[in-house]
């Protein structure tokens, strides 16, 4: 059983490799999120959003991790330089 569980986090983690955390409202991350989609060209599947009371609190180890904060500013909360340099430099910058 531990085996299931772990091997379907890994593919969700990996089915997601951007996480976008928010402070406030969904609203703002939703924003951000089409930002990222239409302006860079990343696959919507890509992306996964989640929620947060803090977003120096969070502890993330994922490929690119950010957390909009309650007063609009884009917090890093970790990023793996060889994924952002291997496989995001695919995707066109504005």
């Amino acid at each position: 059983m531990k085996f299931v569980i772990s091997l379907l986090f890994s593919i969700n983690a990996f089915a997601s490799p951007i996480h976008l955390f928010y402070e406030g409202d969904l609203n703002d991350a939703l924003i951000y999120k089409d930002i990222l989609v239409k302006e860079y060209m990343i696959p919507e599947e890509l992306i996964a959003i989640g929620s947060s009371k803090k977003c120096e609190q969070l502890k993330g180890k994922g490929k690119l991790d950010l957390c909009l904060k309650n007063n609009g500013d884009l917090y890093l909360v970790s990023v793996d330089r060889e994924f952002i340099t291997e496989s995001l430099q695919v995707f066109q910058a504005p």
